[in-house]
């Protein structure tokens, strides 16, 4: 029984403490009322589900250790790991300036040039969120950041 180190065991630990806040508020709303289910129910049977699988999985993970060293990625693995939350952040810090087909555009060109040459990345990416944003803002009419890039000049 391994604690040290064990991801398994740390993750379990950290799902068990989550379901199980949940779990406690989910008491204080209404299990049923008179017109049916109340909201309370989904959030019950859900957190309480949640709950029964992180202990399952902690006592799985105690016979079992799952280990930092075995699932961290290495090498060039790691570098793609790493260049995914790299361009996630940076597409968080310039959407409300730049907009979402701007900031968009520019993180997945960033992903893409490392399998395309800079053009066709940068082609396949602007179109790519310039089809997303008409979508979602002509045909479902949910409006995306246009970002304050927009403003000033237009």
């Amino acid at each position: 029984m391994r604690i040290h180190g064990n991801l398994g065991f740390m993750l379990s630990l950290l799902f068990t403490a989550g379901s199980g806040i949940l779990f406690l508020q989910s008491w204080e709303l209404d299990y049923y009322t008179e017109l049916g289910p109340g909201p309370g129910l989904f959030p019950r049977w859900l957190s309480g589900a949640l709950l029964v699988v992180s202990v399952l999985y902690m006592i799985g993970s105690l016979r079992q250790p799952v280990l930092w060293s075995a699932v961290m990625p290495q090498g060039r693995d790691l570098r793609s790991v790493a260049m995914v939350l790299a361009s996630a952040a940076l597409f968080v810090a310039l959407l409300s300036m730049a907009g979402f087909v701007l900031a968009g555009g520019v993180t997945m060109t960033l992903l893409l040039a490392r399998s395309y040459p800079w053009l066709r990345a940068s082609a396949i990416a602007l179109s790519v969120n310039v089809l997303i944003y008409y979508a979602f803002s002509g045909w479902l009419d949910v409006p995306l950041p246009s970002g304050q890039l927009w403003e000033w000049v237009g």
